[in-house]
């Protein structure tokens, strides 16, 4: 008992996982069905426990109809959105065609290997049968295989001639040793064929020639002969030379030293004041056979005698008066005549509290 329970815990908490449920989304089966009864029902069946994309056909004078199965309702299908797989919105991985026993399945429901990987082809309508090959595909559970028998009302050996997934612990032990003593792994295996996909579309290689044949051609306008002009360059005008003027010769002329000037003479002591005439300058007579160079006259003096000052009298500078320093003055400490008065300072009264004012 304790194992059963560690078994179905395992089994809920990988059903569940986020791995488990994208394989589950990613792994799709188509079932194109023939439109009777038992078989929609047990594709039906099928299609509540596992993903499967469910399609009917039925031949009515000639004519292909499809119909798939929204959950709710059947929904028509084109013939055309069938074969280019546009009328779903996950597309399938695999297919399976459930087919008559002597009646192919028209052509037409062949899968296209651009929407699917592989296909098989079911020929047989029994329900058995069918059960017994679509439980070996979806690799049914005891649980499911327990509830396909009873639904449809056979024994579980011969759903499952294989027994397969039946352990110990779903039968008991005589039951289960006396119903492995009749397995039977080739019945019904006839039924189960391989069926090749449709290869894609061939893809039409694009002409480029015979596109360019239909563009037009462009005229080319007719070339025009190029007139060649010549251009006579100006003649350059010869340069004149620049006229040269002819510079007198400089004459050298004898240059006229000034006469030192003489010496001043004192003033006289006492008497009258002196004539303020200067004596006159005798320039020598300047007789050189060569000329001298030309010394630059040292600046003018002025001859003007300064003023005779008779005692001058000698600036007096007055003398600044000496300030006394102030007598100091002692203070009585017990005069109140330069402290200021104190301030009176009256205390006021303690506020109350808010709460003794009422």
């Amino acid at each position: 008992m304790f194992k059963k329970l560690i078994f179905f815990a395992v089994v809920i908490i990988t059903a569940f996982s986020p791995a488990a449920w994208a394989f589950w989304q990613s792994d799709i089966t188509m079932l194109v069905v023939p439109r009777e009864v038992l078989p929609l029902q047990i594709a039906q069946d099928i299609s509540r426990r596992y993903p499967v994309l469910l399609v009917s056909y039925q031949t009515a004078r000639g004519e292909l109809k499809l119909h798939a199965w929204n959950g709710d309702n059947w929904v028509g299908v084109p013939v055309e959105d069938y074969a280019n797989g546009t009328f779903f919105a996950n597309r399938p991985k695999h297919a399976i065609l459930v087919e008559y026993d002597r009646v192919r399945v028209p052509a037409a429901l062949t899968p296209n290997s651009t929407w699917c990987e592989s296909a098989n082809r079911l020929s047989t309508t029994n329900s058995r049968a069918m059960i017994h090959l679509l439980g070996l595909y979806f690799d049914f559970p005891f649980s499911d295989w327990d509830q396909f028998a009873k639904r449809y009302g056979y024994p579980l050996e011969e759903i499952n001639p294989t027994l397969s997934n039946v352990h110990w612990w779903n039968l008991r032990g005589d039951e289960l040793a006396a119903k492995r003593a009749k397995r039977d792994f080739l019945i019904d295996l006839d039924k189960w064929q391989y069926l090749a996909t449709l290869p894609p579309p061939p893809i039409v290689p694009v002409t480029i020639q015979s596109e360019l044949g239909t563009v037009p051609e462009v005229e080319v306008p007719a070339s025009e002969p190029v007139k060649t002009i010549t251009v006579s360059a100006p003649a350059m005008a010869e340069e004149k030379a620049p006229a040269v003027k002819s510079v007198p010769p400089i004459e050298s002329k004898a240059a006229v030293i000034p006469a030192p000037i003489p010496a001043l003479k004192p003033a006289p002591e006492a008497g009258a004041f002196p004539s303020l005439k200067p004596e006159p300058v005798i320039a020598p007579a300047a007789s050189f056979t060569e000329p001298a160079q030309i010394v630059e006259p040292p600046p003018a003096v002025d001859l003007t005698p300064a003023p005779l000052v008779e005692n001058p009298a000698v600036p007096m500078i007055e003398a600044t008066p000496i300030e006394k320093p102030a007598a100091a003055v002692e203070a009585d400490p017990f005069s109140t005549e330069e402290i200021p008065a104190a301030e009176i300072v009256v205390p006021q009264a303690p506020k109350k509290a808010w709460w003794e004012l009422f």
